[in-house]
């Protein structure tokens, strides 16, 4: 005989039962779109940091150090057309041609590229000011200079000297700072594009939200194999491999990308800012020699000058010795030994120069005309080769970090979907065994 209270416990489990049986898919709904959700976070997160480092290392490489190169051009052209102009008029009353067409191309290119970059800089505010005053200040250059050799071929000896002198005041006082402003202006644009290229706040984001999503997918899978008493879910491991296989793309593309960015750094931006400078200082150099000459040492900062140039060459090239590599190394011992020679031929001119006997001082005029433009010319060739050599070294590291990173944009966006997919996939069978 049945009764009452023999119903009411039989039918007691039912009861029990009905909420977990509402609740268990809900969770299992929401368990499957939260960890697809979040796959589809990860792949949003690192492929903005592959994009942003992409982006810095393209405009580092494509943009920021090309107009570097260009402000560095302009400050090597318009300092070795003041040291050729200089020059020339040691060679005697008639200048040679040869130094009347290193001088006309130099100034040539060096407008050239000035006009470049006031194209490519256009309203920026932050060389504009530079590019006038170069832009303003070059024609009066230009016309003192050719008053100077006018009033050279007419024999007006000192009046020329004090033309050319006054060329040489307004370069150094007015259109070198100006030249070295811009240069200083794109070089900070390249380091902040190199800095952003090598470190952003998404690629730790984008780490831990890979590492949070590893785990979580192997929480689910534990779990699920204790609640459904199933060792395997296909699915699910292929989401956790195809997150693990994005999580080591990253983790190379970042790394490689990262190493050749400092490789650009070290070998290539950070040594032509040293030989550069190092370059303009040996055409200043030869210049102080050259107006000390001309003016017969009327000038008294002439040579304090130069003394003054040689020691920052020198402690530029150390510098740079301490920090090289062996190539780069065996570059700095050719430089030294070329700024050593110019020491040289330098000393003997001043020994000359200095004895006030207008014979010896004949023939330091002679051995100027002789022996300095090719000692200049073998320091300036060896800095120029350093030069090219450093930027073609930052050109093949900038390349090979932008091609480390293209691809880790695609593969976040493409595993990140796929990963998704699957986790919704490999949750379905569970859910649906409660229908």
């Amino acid at each position: 005989m049945v009764t009452l209270e023999h119903l009411d416990v039989a039918r007691s489990p039912v009861v029990d039962r009905g909420p977990k049986v509402r609740v268990t898919p809900a969770r299992l709904r929401l368990a499957s779109v939260g960890l697809a959700v979040l796959a589809l976070v990860v792949g949003l997160v690192t492929a903005l940091a592959a994009a942003e480092r992409h982006a810095a290392t393209a405009a580092a490489w494509q943009q920021a150090e090309p107009l570097v190169v260009q402000a560095q051009a302009i400050d090597t052209y318009l300092s070795d057309a003041d040291t050729t102009a200089a020059g020339s008029f040691l060679q005697g009353q008639v200048q040679p041609a040869r130094l009347r067409v290193r001088y006309t191309d130099d100034m040539a290119s060096g407008s050239s590229s000035l006009a470049e970059a006031a194209q490519e800089a256009g309203n920026d505010p932050a060389v504009a000011s530079s590019i006038r005053t170069i832009s303003e200040d070059l024609p009066i250059y230009a016309g003192l200079v050719q008053t100077a050799a006018f009033n050279e071929r007419q024999a007006y000896f000192p009046l020329a000297a004090a033309y050319i002198g006054e060329a040489n005041h307004l370069m150094r006082t007015r259109i070198l700072p100006a030249a070295a402003q811009l240069y200083r202006v794109e070089n900070d644009r390249l380091s902040s594009d190199l800095g952003t290229a090598d470190g952003s706040w998404l690629v730790p984001l984008a780490a831990v939200l890979l590492v949070v999503l590893l785990v979580l997918l192997i929480v689910a899978q534990v779990w699920m194999s204790r609640r459904f008493h199933r060792t395997f879910n296909a699915f699910l491991v292929g989401s956790t491999v195809v997150t693990l296989v994005l999580g080591i793309w990253f983790i190379a593309a970042v790394g490689l990308e990262s190493g050749a960015v400092s490789t650009a750094t070290s070998n290539g931006s950070s040594p032509v800012v040293v030989f550069t400078q190092a370059r303009i200082g040996a055409l200043r150099m030869t210049a102080d020699d050259e107006l000390t000459l001309l003016t017969r040492d009327s000038d008294p900062a002439d040579q304090p000058d130069y003394v003054r140039t040689v020691d920052h060459i020198d402690l530029l090239l150390t510098s740079a010795a301490s920090q090289s590599a062996p190539k780069e190394y065996n570059e700095i011992a050719q430089i030294d030994g070329a700024l050593a020679a110019y020491g040289r031929v330098h000393r003997h001119i001043r020994q000359l120069d200095g004895s006030a006997n207008p014979t010896l001082e004949q023939e330091a005029d002679t051995l100027a005309a002789s022996q300095l433009p090719a000692a200049s010319s073998t320091l300036d060739g060896d800095l120029s080769q350093a030069i090219a050599t450093s930027q073609q070294a930052f050109d093949r590291s900038m390349s090979g970090a932008v091609d480390d990173i293209a691809g880790l944009i695609w593969a976040s966006a493409i595993l990140s979907v796929l990963a998704a997919v699957l986790i919704l996939v490999g949750f379905r069978p569970r859910i649906a065994e409660y229908r």
